[in-house]
C-alpha cells in the first residue's frame, strides 16, 4: 500500500479546535481560504464555516463542542502495531498472497486491537493509518513486450488505415 497524507480521523477535540483556530488566524493573516484549506488539508467549505464562525461569534465560535462521533476504539500503540503489521505484508501474516483486503484487514485489526470494525470503517482506519488503495497490476505470465509493442507500432497504424476493408 502506498503511504497517504495522514487524516483527520480520530483526532481529538482539542487538536480538533487548535486547527480551527490555526486557520482563521491564517485567514486573519490574509491568506485565502483556498490556500488554508491545502496547507490544513481540509475543504474549503469547512474553512469557510470556520471563519463565519469567527466573524459571526469570534474565538469562542471556534470552540469544541464536542466530538460528534464515538471516541476513536484503537490507541496509539494499537495504531503503530496495526500499521507496521501492514508494512510487513499480508504473506507475513499468514496469507497466501500479499494482497490486503478489506477482509484480511480487518481480520488484522481485530487480531491486534482485540475489537471489531465494520467493513465500511475498516477503510477509514486504514486511510487514517496513512494508507491509500492501491489496485495491484495483472499481466499475463506469457506477455510478450515486444510483440505488443510491433502491434501498437507497426500493425494497428496499418489496419486503422484501411479502414472497414481490414479483415481480423
Amino acid at each position: 500500500m502506498k503511504k497517504h497524507i495522514s487524516s483527520s480521523s480520530c483526532k481529538s477535540k482539542d487538536e480538533l479546535q487548535k486547527r480551527r483556530i490555526k486557520a482563521v488566524k491564517l485567514w486573519v493573516k490574509g491568506q485565502t481560504q483556498y490556500k488554508i484549506a491545502q496547507e490544513l488539508k481540509v475543504s474549503f467549505e469547512a474553512v469557510s464555516n470556520w471563519v463565519e464562525a469567527y466573524q459571526t461569534q469570534g474565538w469562542d465560535g471556534l470552540k469544541s463542542k464536542g466530538n460528534p462521533g464515538p471516541d476513536c476504539r484503537l490507541t496509539e500503540a494499537q495504531k503503530r502495531k496495526i500499521r507496521q503489521a501492514i508494512l510487513k505484508g499480508a504473506l507475513k501474516q499468514g496469507y497466501s498472497t500479499d494482497l490486503w483486503t478489506l477482509d484480511r484487514l480487518q481480520d488484522l485489526i481485530k487480531k491486534i486491537a482485540k475489537t471489531k470494525y465494520h467493513p465500511g470503517h475498516v477503510w477509514k482506519v486504514v486511510v487514517s493509518l496513512g494508507f491509500t488503495r492501491q489496485k495491484p497490476a495483472i499481466r499475463a505470465k506469457e506477455r510478450d513486450e515486444k510483440a505488443i509493442k510491433t502491434w501498437r507500432v507497426k500493425t494497428f497504424p496499418r489496419l486503422k488505415k484501411m479502414g472497414a476493408k481490414a479483415s481480423f
